[in-house]
């Protein structure tokens, strides 16, 4: 996780970025799922890592993210074939039971309740929150990683959130195989009858914001979403409280931060693209990760120091 700046030892090492990169592009190419964007991608993966010591800080900066990048992105060749039975009615049930709203003598979920009650600026500013969620957290962490480097621990921070990513990322993935949950707005469109593999990703109240602003970005995301099934742990709801655990420390951020990842978690729910409990683990996953890489990093750092010290006294021999 701690990047040295060293230079490539011999010609394959300088190799390995191209060979990987063309890898990639075969690999997608033979199992039919090459498209225009891919090329985008890797073009950008080569220029990080050809680009020279001035561009090394953003390379190590996105390693995290653009490896999150692939893994999502291949989800959608396998899936299918990994994923465990699908839980359709259990978390509808669950936040019925534990978060249901009285409404005329019914019990419904919170999703349920909102979806009777929604208004066109609500509309606005839950599908620009989904909008930005991403940003929001690549933002917080390139502020700590490139303007706030007065303070030496402020880098090494902006590490350890990016690393933080990647491992959120990587335990929601691995959720959606062990315990896959269909989302609100399928149990609204489709019922509780067995999952069905066949359906596309729904914009469901992102449809709302697309129509009111004129724009077509939830159509486009959704329409490469990778799994329809990954509803629990709410990443959406992570990425925003990862976000906040780190900038905490820094007193300008952390009322934003706090406000946005509270933002986010009602959006979730109001767009109905979540149920309560999504969020709750989302946030609890959020957690875990944030203090996790930070005790990686820590005992990297002891372990780094220890041999430091190790290797001054056996020269001073």
């Amino acid at each position: 996780m701690v990047f040295k700046d060293s230079k490539p030892t011999n010609v394959f090492q300088a190799l390995i970025p191209s060979i990987a990169v063309l890898a990639y592009w075969s690999a997608l190419f033979l199992l039919s799922g090459l498209r225009a964007d891919h090329f985008i991608f890797g073009a950008v993966i080569l220029i990080l890592f050809y680009g020279g010591v001035r561009i090394k800080r953003l390379r190590d900066f996105l390693l995290p993210l653009l490896l999150v990048a692939v893994v999502y992105d291949s989800q959608r060749f396998f899936a299918d074939y990994i994923r465990g039975t699908i839980h359709v009615i259990e978390p509808y049930e669950f936040d019925k039971r534990f978060f249901g709203i009285s409404d005329s003598g019914t019990i419904l979920t919170p999703n349920e309740w909102w979806q009777k009650r929604i208004h066109p600026v609500l509309d606005l500013i839950a599908g620009a929150t989904y909008l930005i969620y991403v940003f929001e957290f690549l933002l917080v962490a390139a502020y700590f990683r490139f303007f706030l480097c007065k303070n030496d621990t402020l880098p090494e921070r902006a590490r350890s959130m990016m690393w933080a990513f990647f491992v959120v990322n990587i335990l929601g993935y691995i959720t959606y195989y062990v315990y896959p949950a269909a989302p609100p707005w399928y149990v609204a469109e489709y019922g509780f009858g067995p999952a069905r593999l066949d359906v596309q990703a729904s914009l469901a109240g992102c449809a709302r914001f697309d129509e009111m602003t004129g724009l077509s970005f939830f159509k486009e995301w959704y329409g490469r979403s990778a799994d329809v099934f990954g509803a629990i742990p709410s990443l959406h709801a992570a990425y925003p409280v990862l976000a906040a655990y780190y900038a905490f420390r820094v007193k300008r951020l952390r009322i934003l931060t706090v406000a946005f990842s509270i933002l986010m978690a009602f959006s979730a729910v109001y767009l109905n693209h979540h149920y309560v409990i999504d969020v709750i683990l989302g946030i609890g996953f959020a957690l875990f990760a944030g203090a996790a890489t930070d005790l990686a990093f820590a005992l990297t750092r002891r372990q780094l120091s220890v041999l430091s010290q190790q290797q001054a006294l056996e020269r001073n021999l």
